[in-house]
């Protein structure tokens, strides 16, 4: 219990002070809308880590491959899409989450579709890949066209318009604009000669857990919890760059950062690959130690440099290596009580291992909706399974028959895939019909609902488990019988 807790708070912290804020701004850069940062930075920095693992273990078993991506996109697309919804009411673009939703439904079909036979072909497989890939080619044409729009529209709508085209930097309590030119600079910023002024004032002023007034509006409970997370603030501060639009020079601190350069990539290789990875650690001193001194040597104390948006990529792939990390961990304690618990591999995957592998996703895309940010967050619950679900069999099924010799490979779908086939259909036709009655305004009511949804799931499966009531698996082999 005490090993999840501190998973959690090194989750929350994580996603909080370096992850939310890096996506805001590689977001800015590159002129992404919310929903577009959604279903492609957040969906891939949450999605990749296991759509490399299943690649990892392509050559393995795939009996429950099917039953536990449904699964995991039945948690996140029901279960932290209700959460998002009760954190922040919002409204979304109609066609956005219509077209989101319809190829995630076309996508699901497809592979049912391909499995009736209970094999997947060679071309089978690059179909499901070329799926998502005509997905990404519709929504960033639909991002360019918004954009071509509000060249071209009255001035009426233009704020609108400006508004869905590009994502909008916010003070994560008032949610008013950031003036991003305004706090590039320190707030007693005065010009200097000495390009090197107050460095170690600054260094150990960026390793501070906690700033002093914090503290003292703090009552007991709160030191507490301040207390408790020091040693893990600290760590994570001294590997993972903070690139911050709302914070004085954004975050920029020159002797750390440049420090930085070198140890979050030793850091990220060992949370991914372990202790054997120390021969990669060492190659990568030879790259890094260099662009660390060019960078101290082409930098002030006072202002960041041109390049500083760079350490927000930084940031957002070691965040997402120590959150995969985590998540990972909590998998390993979850996986054991399943197994005290004499619960079925199909079960395990579809739910204790599904909410092990979604914490990422809970964690950044909670805490991206208290910032402010709803709809990028919303985006990822829908666009984030899509992601994992296509890619994760359509990949894996693919090198499985690039490595055999047949052409095709079997996907079984276990005893609980068709049941999670079934209530992924319904959870999908669900979100596209409340989204029209409410006419596309989320409100906390549609969380509750949803959340609903999951619990009658997972209300359906562990009947299912308990042999109380048949699956559908069951059901429709009982009907051909």
């Amino acid at each position: 219990m005490s090993m999840c807790v501190i998973m959690f708070v090194i989750l929350g912290t994580t996603a909080d002070k370096f992850f939310c804020p890096a996506l805001e701004v590689m977001s800015k850069i590159m002129g992404m809308s919310e929903h577009l940062a959604g279903v492609t930075l957040l969906a891939f920095g949450n999605g990749s880590p296991d759509l490399f693992t299943n690649l990892a273990g392509a050559k393995g078993s795939t009996s429950t491959l099917f039953s536990n991506m449904l699964g995991s996109s039945i948690y996140v697309t029901a279960f932290i899409g209700g959460v998002i919804c009760l954190i922040r009411s919002f409204r979304i673009d109609g066609s956005n989450i219509l077209r989101d939703t319809s190829f995630f439904i076309l996508g699901i079909l497809y592979i049912d579709y391909v499995m009736k036979d209970g094999y997947v072909t060679t071309w089978e497989s690059i179909c499901l890949i070329l799926i998502y890939v005509a997905y990404l080619i519709a929504i960033i044409l639909d991002q360019y066209l918004l954009k071509r729009q509000v060249l071209s529209e009255a001035y009426k709508r233009y704020s609108k318009l400006r508004q869905e085209a590009n994502i909008d930097i916010v003070h994560r309590l008032s949610h008013t604009s950031v003036d991003i030119e305004g706090t590039r600079h320190g707030f007693d910023y005065t010009a200097q000669s000495d390009a090197n002024g107050n460095l170690w004032q600054q260094f150990m002023n960026s390793l501070k857990p906690f700033e002093i007034e914090e503290w003292c509006s703090s009552n007991g409970c709160q030191k507490a919890i301040l207390c408790f997370k020091v040693p893990i603030v600290c760590s994570l501060q001294f590997f993972l760059p903070i690139v911050n639009y709302e914070e004085e020079r954004h975050g920029w601190s020159k002797l750390l950062n440049c420090l930085q350069i070198i140890i979050s990539p030793i850091i990220m290789f060992i949370l991914i690959c372990g202790s054997p990875c120390w021969k990669f650690c060492l190659y990568s001193l030879a790259i890094t130690i260099p662009l660390s001194v060019f960078c101290f040597m082409h930098t002030r104390t006072d202002e960041p440099p041109k390049f500083h948006a760079l350490f927000a990529l930084l940031s957002a792939v070691g965040s997402m290596c120590t959150i995969y990390s985590c998540a990972a961990e909590t998998v390993e304690i979850l996986y054991v009580l399943g197994l005290i618990l004499d619960c079925s591999n199909s079960f395990l995957g579809c739910t204790l291992l599904a909410w092990g592998n979604g914490v990422g996703d809970l964690i950044s895309d909670a805490t991206l909706a208290f910032h402010g940010y709803p709809r990028m967050a919303f985006a990822a619950s829908i666009g984030g399974p899509f992601f994992n679900t296509l890619l994760g069999i359509g990949c894996v099924m693919l090198l499985k028959n690039l490595y055999g010799q047949t052409g095709y490979e079997p996907l079984p779908s276990g005893p609980l895939g068709e049941n999670c086939f079934v209530f992924l259909l319904l959870i999908l036709f669900a979100t596209l019909l409340w989204s029209i009655t409410t006419n596309f305004h989320i409100r906390r009511c549609i969380g509750i609902f949803n959340i609903l949804l999951y619990g009658l799931f997972f209300l359906y499966t562990v009947l299912g488990e308990c042999e109380v009531i048949q699956t559908y698996a069951e059901i429709s082999q009982y009907g051909t019988e």
